[in-house]
C-alpha cells in the first residue's frame, strides 16, 4: 500500500492546482512544465498561448448541485455545463479530474464540449486523494443517474432536452484509467476518453508475480466500450513507477475486438492532454464523441487521420465503405466497380446508374479518376 501512495503522490506533486493566469513570474517559472511567461502581456499563460481553444458555435451555461441537482451518494459535488439553443436531444459526457483534483480542474474540457452541443458534467469525488479506481468509477456512473434526472426535474434548464441513453466518460490521469474500469462495469456506455491515463489494479491472483500485486492484464480491461486513449511519449520518464500502467499499456490490454484508438503525442509528458489546447487533441476528442454519441459517420475518416505530432497512432476503428461508389450494386466497392464504370463511360450508357460520382451531371474520365483514387487510397 505504501508503494501505491508513493506513486500516486508523484502525480499529485506534478499537478498544477491553479490557473496559469493566477501565478506571478516566479511561480510561472516553477510550473514551467505547464505555464510560460508572456513578456508582451506581463502575465503567466498556459504553454501554447493559453486560450487557444477553438470553441463551438453555442453559448455555454452551467448549474451546480446547489441549483437543485440530485446529491449523489457516491460523489461530493457536480457541475453541469450545457449549450444554449443546440439541437436536441443532447448527449452527455462525464468528466473526471486527476488525483487530488476537483471538478473545476476539468471545467475547460466541459466548456469546450458544451460549446459543440454536448452536456458536459464535472465531478468532485468524495475523497479525491484516497478513493480507489473502483470507487471513482462507481462515482462517475452514479453521476450519470443525476444527469438523467435533470431531464425530468421541473426547474432544470435542460428539462426534456437530454438523450438519457447516450453517455460517454472522459478523465485525466487517474480518472483516465477510471473510465476504463467503469467500462468494464457498465457496457451501456457509448464511449470513453482517457487523457494521459494511469491505472492501479491490485490483483494478488493475476498479479502474483508483480510487486505489491499491482499489474495490468487483459482481464482487467475486458470490455466492449469504444475507447480513445491520448498519451504522452515521455510520460514514463516522469512516472517510472507506472511502467506497464500508462496509456500505451492500457491500449495493448484492451481487447482487439473493442473499437480503440491510441494517439501518443510526440515529446508529450503527463500533462500533454490535461487541457483542450488547439490542435489535434481537440479534433480527436470531439470527433470521438460525434462519432460514438451522435452517430456522425462523416467524421470517421478524419478520426483515422494520423496527427502530425503523433509518435504513435494505433486503432482498430474501421470506417464503413461508402456504397456511393458501388457502381455494379454488389454491396462492395472494389476493382470490379472500376471496370464497370469504365465500360459505362466508354459505351455512353450512363443514364440509369450511379456513375456520376462528382455530381456534375455527366459521367466521364473525372468520375473514373475519383473512383480510382478512392480504391488506391
Amino acid at each position: 500500500m505504501k508503494k501505491i501512495i508513493f506513486i500516486i503522490s508523484l502525480i499529485y506533486v506534478g499537478q498544477l492546482n491553479a490557473e496559469c493566469s493566477d501565478l506571478d513570474s516566479l511561480e510561472c517559472v516553477y510550473w514551467g512544465e505547464y505555464c510560460e511567461w508572456n513578456e508582451d502581456t506581463d502575465q503567466c499563460q498556459e504553454i501554447g498561448g493559453g486560450g487557444d481553444v477553438v470553441y463551438g458555435p453555442y453559448d455555454v451555461f452551467s448549474i451546480s448541485q446547489s441549483d437543485g441537482m440530485r446529491d449523489g451518494p457516491l460523489y461530493l459535488d457536480a457541475a453541469l455545463y450545457y449549450p444554449d439553443s443546440a439541437e436536441t436531444p443532447l448527449t452527455s459526457v462525464i468528466l473526471g479530474p486527476g488525483w487530488g483534483g476537483d471538478g473545476a480542474s476539468m471545467s475547460d474540457w466541459a466548456y469546450f464540449f458544451a460549446s459543440y452541443g454536448f452536456i458536459a458534467t464535472t465531478i468532485d469525488y468524495n475523497d479525491p486523494i484516497n478513493e480507489s479506481h473502483q470507487q471513482r468509477a462507481e462515482a462517475m456512473l452514479d453521476l450519470i443517474i443525476t444527469v438523467k434526472l435533470e431531464n425530468s426535474r421541473a426547474d432544470s434548464p435542460v428539462l426534456g432536452l437530454i438523450d438519457t441513453n447516450k453517455f460517454a466518460l472522459a478523465g485525466y490521469s487517474i480518472s483516465g484509467g477510471v473510465t476504463q474500469i467503469a467500462a468494464t462495469m457498465d457496457s451501456t456506455l457509448d464511449a470513453v476518453i482517457a487523457l494521459n491515463p494511469t491505472i492501479i489494479i491490485e490483483d494478488c491472483e493475476g498479479c502474483s508475480n508483480f510487486e505489491y500485486c499491482i499489474c495490468l492484464l487483459p482481464d482487467h480491461l475486458d470490455h466492449t466500450v469504444p475507447t480513445l486513449i491520448i498519451a504522452g511519449e515521455n510520460e514514463i520518464d516522469e512516472l517510472p513507477d507506472y511502467d506497464g500502467l500508462l496509456g500505451g499499456d492500457q491500449y495493448d490490454n484492451t481487447p482487439e475486438t473493442t473499437i480503440k484508438m491510441l494517439y501518443e503525442i510526440q515529446d508529450g509528458g503527463h500533462s500533454s492532454a490535461v487541457l483542450p489546447f488547439v490542435g489535434f487533441i481537440q479534433g480527436k476528442t470531439l470527433e470521438w464523441l460525434k462519432y460514438h454519441l451522435l452517430g456522425d459517420a462523416d467524421v470517421c475518416n478524419s478520426l483515422l487521420e494520423v496527427p502530425d505530432d503523433a509518435s504513435q497512432f494505433l486503432t482498430t476503428l474501421e470506417c464503413a465503405i461508402s456504397l456511393d461508389f458501388d457502381i455494379n450494386g454488389d454491396g462492395s466497392v472494389d476493382s470490379f466497380d472500376l471496370v464497370t464504370l469504365v465500360s459505362l463511360v466508354i459505351n455512353g450508357n450512363t443514364m440509369d446508374d450511379n456513375s456520376d460520382l462528382n455530381d456534375d451531371d455527366i459521367s466521364n474520365i473525372f468520375d473514373i479518376l475519383i473512383l480510382s483514387d478512392y480504391l488506391n487510397g
